[in-house]
């Protein structure tokens, strides 16, 4: 911000926002890692999670935006910006899916979303719909549009994968 052409603070109020930012992001990881029963939600990647799904939304809406306000100028930024969050996030999938939990109900969790209850909506739209449509379209296609409709896939897919996270470990028995 400029006033008479002297900046006030503008990179300091730049860096204490992206802090805030950054801690609202995986906020949310903390309050499930308070639920000691249950055992997926533990998993240490969980805070990474949650923050490549703030990039990743926040990208998408920026992507989706630019149709009514016109940000042409900032397309390439964003699509890397989408491109790399939806390598992380696959990498994060990948991670908390396949490393070795270390209780018989963080197991049934993840035998529950890769191959029983939750596997249509995970491979379905998580996986294909939410990252590699996205990624792909991304990689091969240029345009606007082609940014637009992977910002919306991008959406979805963090939309079903939260529900997921959210009642996969919650069908578990406590005891």
């Amino acid at each position: 911000m400029t006033f008479f052409e002297i900046k006030t603070g503008e990179t300091v109020l730049l860096w204490i926002t992206a802090v805030f930012a950054i801690l609202l992001a995986i906020y949310t990881a903390f309050l499930f890692a308070q639920a000691k029963g249950r055992d997926f939600w533990q998993s240490p990647t969980l805070p990474l999670h949650m923050l490549v799904h703030s990039v990743m939304a926040g990208t998408a809406i920026f992507v989706i935006a630019s149709l009514v306000f016109g940000y042409e100028d900032w397309m390439v930024m964003l699509r890397n910006t989408m491109i790399i969050a939806l390598v992380v996030n696959l990498f994060t999938l990948v991670t908390e899916l396949t490393i070795t939990h270390p209780t018989t109900s963080a197991k049934m969790v993840v035998k529950m979303i890769t191959k029983g209850r939750y596997k249509n909506l995970f491979w379905g739209v998580t996986v294909l719909v939410g990252n590699i449509i996205p990624l792909a379209l991304l990689l091969l296609g240029a345009g606007e549009l082609v940014a637009v409709l992977s910002g919306v896939c991008v959406l979805a897919g963090i939309l079903i994968t939260e529900k997921i996270w959210v009642e996969a470990p919650q069908r578990v028995p406590l005891a």
